[in-house]
């Protein structure tokens, strides 16, 4: 029996119904590539390869490659195992010539954010199904002008809409986390903007937690301060207006504007 491994953030979803719940609730895999973080002891890997056309699962506990393998019921040439760290590897080499990807993850608590954010680079995934902490999750969801409400809600909110949202209690897994999770399918939205250089633009607005706007632009050295603060006096919006009191849709509004005179 392979045990969890702390250091490694592991927690398997070992809940039968929870894992058909969440299987049921994706979109059509049928004909599709697949890319999985973190498959683990393989519970959900193997309904995955039921369907998709072609699965790399990217693990990194040689523990559990190991136990991948052993697994008949992923004796399949559809499935690709790699022994690798997601935030190392360069998807581009297994992914160029795919369309359309689904990326499918459980994954660890302490560097979701950075996967995430790291995966947004990869044009080709279409659609993210991934198995969050709840306290991310509520932020991913979260309404305008709320505690909550931050740089990833309108990072994610900009880019995808947000299609599913099932609660997994934190009993459903072993060992079991401190923390409840929640499983969300973001789809992909077509944008016709710079998304790297708005991303970095939505890091400066949220740059300091509870002062205003205009103030965490200054203090990252935001090259858009002017140009912000002239786009609120002509919108009739306060000068002191905090970036949490900011719609996505104003965000984007924003930044078109600022893509439009910078060219």
């Amino acid at each position: 029996m392979i045990k969890a491994k702390k250091n490694l953030g592991q927690n398997f979803l070992v809940d039968k119904n929870k894992i058909n719940e969440i299987y049921n609730s994706l979109p059509d895999l049928s004909d599709n590539f697949v890319i999985e973080i973190g498959p683990g002891t393989g519970n959900f890997t193997e309904k995955l390869i039921l369907k998709a056309r072609k699965i790399i699962a990217i693990e990194i506990d040689q523990d559990m490659i190991n136990l991948l393998k052993n697994n008949e019921k992923l004796n399949n040439e559809k499935l690709i195992l790699i022994h690798d760290d997601i935030l190392k590897i360069n998807l581009n080499d297994f992914i160029l010539q795919e369309e359309n990807i689904y990326l499918i993850a459980n994954l660890p608590y302490y560097i979701s954010t950075k996967i995430i954010f790291k995966m947004f680079q990869y044009k080709q995934i279409i659609i993210f199904a991934i198995m969050l902490q709840k306290e991310l999750v509520n932020r991913i969801f979260a309404k305008i002008n709320t505690r909550e409400y931050g740089r990833l809600t309108v990072a994610i909110g900009s880019l995808f809409s947000l299609n599913k949202r099932i609660n997994v209690p934190r009993e459903c897994f072993n060992p079991i986390p401190k923390v409840d999770s929640g499983f969300i399918i973001l789809k992909r939205i077509e944008i016709d903007f710079n998304y790297n250089l708005y991303l970095k633009f939505i890091k400066e607005c949220f740059a300091t937690k509870r002062k205003t706007l205009l103030n965490s632009l200054k203090v990252s050295e935001s090259p858009y301060l002017e140009f912000v603060k002239l786009y609120l006096i002509k919108n009739n919006l306060k000068l002191n207006i905090r970036a949490e009191q900011i719609s996505i849709q104003s965000y984007l509004k924003i930044w078109k504007e600022i893509e439009k005179y910078a060219k």
